[in-house]
């Protein structure tokens, strides 16, 4: 009796050569660009270049200063919420394994 990986292993090697050195599997590259289509890239590119000028000189006036004050208490906040988020979880599967357990009656 022949074994079976004797037999699929030369069928996966051929198949993947096929694939590899065959050119009708691959998808044909695209057509060259027309001259209108290049116009238009030019015009959008320019217009996509004076966006991000004008984003970008008006960028500074919207950052603000924030005291370290506000940025010390501002870590104290996400400290708290992250800590109260995981002991309420915590709560959660405590209370849900004690009614697990009250309803077998193992306390009893």
């Amino acid at each position: 009796m022949v074994r079976s990986a004797s037999v699929a292993l030369p069928a996966v090697l051929a198949l993947a050569a096929l694939v590899l050195f065959t050119e009708t599997v691959f998808v044909p590259a695209p057509p060259t660009a027309t001259a209108s289509a290049v116009g238009a890239l030019r015009g959008a590119v320019a217009s996509s270049a004076m966006l991000a000028a004008s984003a970008g000189a008006s960028l500074p006036a919207f950052a603000e200063e924030i005291d370290s004050a506000e940025a010390y208490n501002r870590k104290v906040m996400t400290g708290v919420s992250v800590c109260l988020s995981l002991a309420l979880v915590l709560m959660g599967i405590i209370i849900f394994y004690t009614r697990r357990v009250v309803e077998n009656k193992w306390l009893n």
